[in-house]
């Protein structure tokens, strides 16, 4: 079980005008990568999109209305990438006030890396210039190689904004770099020409030394402090880690063995009216690997796919939330297909690392569940389960209206049984809810991460395959 400390994460189609996907002067070692992708993983069509990304998901079937309020969505959670910018260093605040009053003063390294994200989105689709969009990833991506403090590449969850020092005594961060690092690959891809961009991508992943923090059981730490050293705590059960584990296969330099891929536990094991999915209970763990690895038509070496598992966990999490409803009518009776969602995030008396369901059999509320709802557990959802996704959402905005819905999209959590409405925005909440918006409006994200070779040699070298038609 992967310690609370260490998971908590406090308080982030087509090429835009200007700009490539795939572009000249491709490194040496992008080059030696991409002449090693396995073969059996599926290959672009001519369209530039990946089988079994049919215009079924550039729309998502969705009507004028949901296309509206869901373009209208993705532009105010970039607006919060926009404001909670350092001016001068373009570091993205880990937290902010909903009605953009204020931000913190530490930024996060996983906020950042959606920020790179969500920067690149905004070219993309015209929310600003394709010459504002690539200043601001120059900025930041610069700035995160330059400044920002790290250990042999491994870049601290939390530093000052104005200076890129550590703050908060934070670990310096194996899945936060990993989030970093899938954000930069992202943004890399979309500006494939760009040289100050493209070399500071480049820059910030080699210098990674993965294996430094590789256990002898083939799992990787979580960490590293000044103080403690490298942390016990490890990477060894299912979680987010999927992201992290992948990336540190198909690094460049210093990557783990591709056997690394099977060391961690399949498990825990639930089950959702008779299908088995691995499980940890807050959302995200599903949402952020799936928001930049597409594995929608693609099996592991064992033929288990992750995209179907995701899936099967949100259903799981939503008949979980029922469960609740029916269990405690007074506190929880608003839970149901109109409001559903819970991951990590604040709640009235603090951050929470909850979600469920946390084992087969009658729900309970476990770690303090008490009515909130966390939008972003359907934010990070709408290209997972689009429909219901899609309609907890607008539900949300209709019947709460602005004091749930402002500057950037939703505040962070609320709780319709007692008028609690946080104050706050987080920036990985915020994030995670551009990504998946953005994949569900023609798949944003996952057309050009996927393209990055390191990226399919990664799902290449652990063993990843096309899924039978």
């Amino acid at each position: 079980m992967v310690p609370e400390m260490f998971r908590r994460r406090f308080l982030l189609s087509g090429a835009a005008a200007g700009s490539t996907l795939i572009g000249v002067g491709t490194p040496a070692w992008i080059a030696a990568i991409e002449s090693s992708v396995n073969d059996d993983l599926p290959v672009r069509r001519s369209d530039g999109r990946w089988p079994g990304q049919g215009s079924d998901m550039r729309d998502g079937g969705m009507t004028e209305q949901q296309t509206v309020f869901l373009d209208d969505l993705r532009q105010r959670c970039y607006q919060y990438f926009v404001d909670a910018a350092d001016p001068d260093t373009g570091l993205i605040a880990d937290r902010g006030r909903a009605d953009g009053s204020g931000f913190s003063d530490h930024a996060s390294m996983a906020a950042c890396g959606f920020g790179l994200s969500a920067h690149a989105l905004a070219g993309q689709n015209g929310w600003v210039s394709p010459g504002v969009a690539r200043d601001r990833v120059a900025k930041l991506m610069v700035s995160l190689r330059d400044r920002v403090q790290h250990e042999r590449g491994f870049l601290y969850h939390f530093v000052d904004r104005r200076t890129g020092r550590r703050a908060l005594r934070s670990e310096a961060s194996s899945i936060d770099t990993a989030l970093l690092i899938a954000g930069a690959m992202h943004a890399q891809m979309i500006y494939a020409n760009d040289r100050v961009i493209s070399d500071a991508a480049d820059e910030i992943y080699q210098r990674v030394d993965w294996r430094w923090l590789l256990g002898d059981n083939d799992c990787l730490h979580m960490g590293y402090t000044p103080e403690i050293g490298i942390l016990p705590a490890q990477w060894d059960t299912f979680s987010e880690l999927t992201i992290l584990v992948l990336l540190a296969i198909g690094a460049p330099q210093s990557p783990i063995p591709a056997r690394c891929w099977e060391a961690w536990q399949r498990g825990p094991v639930l089950h959702h009216q008779g299908q088995p999915f691995m499980s940890y209970p807050p959302l995200f763990v599903h949402q952020y690997p799936t928001a930049f690895f597409d594995f929608r038509r693609l099996v592991s070496s064992g033929g288990r796919s992750f995209w179907q598992n995701a899936q099967v966990a949100h259903r799981a999490h939503q008949q979980f939330m029922k469960d609740l409803a029916n269990a405690d009518p007074h506190r929880m009776g608003h839970y149901g297909e109109d409001l559903w969602g819970i991951t990590s995030s604040d709640s009235a008396h603090g951050y929470r690392d909850w979600g469920g369901p946390y084992h087969d059999g009658p729900a309970r509320p476990d770690r303090g569940i008490d009515g909130t709802i966390v939008p972003s557990a359907a934010g990070g959802a709408l290209a997972i389960v689009p429909q219901s996704a899609m309609h907890t959402l607008q539900y949300q905005r209709q019947a709460f209206g602005d004091a749930v819905y402002g500057r950037y999209g939703f505040v962070n959590a609320f709780n319709p049984s007692n008028g609690w409405v946080n104050p706050d925005v987080i920036g990985i909440d915020t994030g995670i809810t551009l990504l998946m918006a953005s994949n569900r409006f023609g798949d944003q994200v996952w057309t050009p991460f996927m393209q990055h070779p390191a990226a399919r040699r990664a799902l290449s070298l652990a063993g990843f395959r096309a899924a039978a038609a």
